[in-house]
C-alpha cells in the first residue's frame, strides 16, 4: 500500500476525522490529489499553531523518525 492509501485509510476508519467537516475537506484534497488545495491547507495549519512550514517540516520529521530536512 503507498503512503497516500494508508493515510486515506487511516483517515476514513477513524471516527472522529470522519465526522469532522474540516477533514472531510482534507480527506477530498488527498483523494483528489490538488496539491495547492493541500498546500493553501498546510500554510493555514501553520498560521493556526504560529510555526512557520519549515518548522513544521523539522517538527513532522522528528516525530516520524525521518532525518531532519
Amino acid at each position: 500500500m503507498n503512503p497516500r492509501e494508508f493515510a486515506l485509510n487511516l483517515l476514513r476508519n477513524n471516527p472522529q476525522v470522519r465526522n469532522n467537516p474540516n477533514a472531510s475537506e482534507l480527506i477530498s484534497v488527498i483523494e483528489s490529489g490538488d496539491a495547492a488545495k493541500g498546500a493553501q491547507i498546510a500554510e493555514n495549519l501553520c498560521k493556526t499553531y504560529g510555526v512557520t512550514p519549515q518548522e513544521a517540516l523539522s517538527q513532522a520529521s522528528g516525530f516520524f523518525g525521518l532525518p531532519k530536512r
